[in-house]
């Protein structure tokens, strides 16, 4: 592991901690799933740790601010901290710094994190998951559509040309999500299909969503794995949920693809992000 990883495997201890206390069902999801079964870890390039919980589960975490034995934790969405964008959670450690390329401008908390999802009803009957192709695409046109908010870069004469139009479109869409408008419909939209109604579920949030439709009994009460030591859930019937999600999951993708994917404008294990930021005049 190195020193990045080592931090975010503290903040997933914490998480586990908070759901084993109020009993809440949670699982590794994504690429740290493939983790925990492939490597009994991290994938040595990762970058970053993506947990699971079915929505009436994931609605009773992020109201549990307070829950935490380490004040340090933050349990970061957009009802916590008005100018985050996303309809998903992070538990960031606020005595550190990562700050993410497209959110340097933002004025969020910017510690390492985990990100935390809600597992959503996807369909009310068992249908091919491509058959949620439109659903899933109507879904991404009003997050996208948030996104466009956040595009202010600092003008420069190098790149005048690009910074000018962006900070436009920047300044337009950022007044469609006064008073987090557009957060709270594409919440509205998650929820439409309740979980304990759902015969396929899903993360609705994930890169590729329509193959995110799964049967619910995938995940269930989970199965039992080790991640870097940690005992931690992941879906009960991983091999299919990673199968599905995945392929082959078992092959190492070629060399080329073997990197991380976030990237920073500041990085600091030792420095919380508000001195870091007045420091660096970010």
């Amino acid at each position: 592991m190195n020193d990045l990883q080592k931090c975010q495997l503290e903040i997933l201890k914490a998480f586990i901690k908070v759901c084993e206390k109020h009993h809440l069902q949670y699982y590794l999801v994504g690429g740290t799933c493939i983790g925990a079964i492939r490597h009994h870890g991290f994938i040595p390039w990762d970058d970053d740790i993506d947990v699971g919980l079915p929505r009436p589960d994931y609605d009773k975490f992020i109201a549990l601010q307070n829950a935490f034995d380490n004040p340090r934790y933050f349990i970061q969405t957009y009802q916590t901290d008005k100018h985050y964008i996303y309809n998903f959670a992070k538990v960031r450690d606020s005595q550190t710094t990562f700050i993410e390329k497209p959110f340097s401008h933002q004025q969020i908390n910017h510690g390492v994190w985990i990100d935390v999802y809600p597992i959503d009803g996807m369909s009310y009957q068992d249908v091919p998951p491509q058959k949620l192709g439109k659903k899933v695409r109507r879904f991404w046109h009003n997050v996208y559509l948030m996104y466009l908010g956040i595009f202010y870069r600092k003008i420069s004469k190098r790149t005048w040309y690009l910074d000018i139009p962006l900070n436009i479109v920047s300044a337009l869409f950022f007044w469609t999500n006064v008073n987090h408008y557009r957060n709270k419909r594409i919440d509205r939209y998650a929820k439409k299909i309740p979980y304990e109604k759902a015969l396929l579920v899903g993360n609705l949030f994930g890169n590729n969503a329509d193959r995110e439709a799964m049967p619910k009994i995938i995940y269930e009460e989970g199965s039992r794995a080790t991640f870097e030591g940690v005992d931690v859930l992941v879906p009960k019937d991983y091999d299919r949920y990673l199968t599905l999600l995945f392929g082959d999951y078992m092959k190492l993708p070629p060399l080329d693809k073997q990197v991380g994917h976030h990237y920073h404008n500041g990085l600091s294990l030792e420095e919380d992000y508000i001195s870091y930021c007045r420091k660096h005049r970010l």
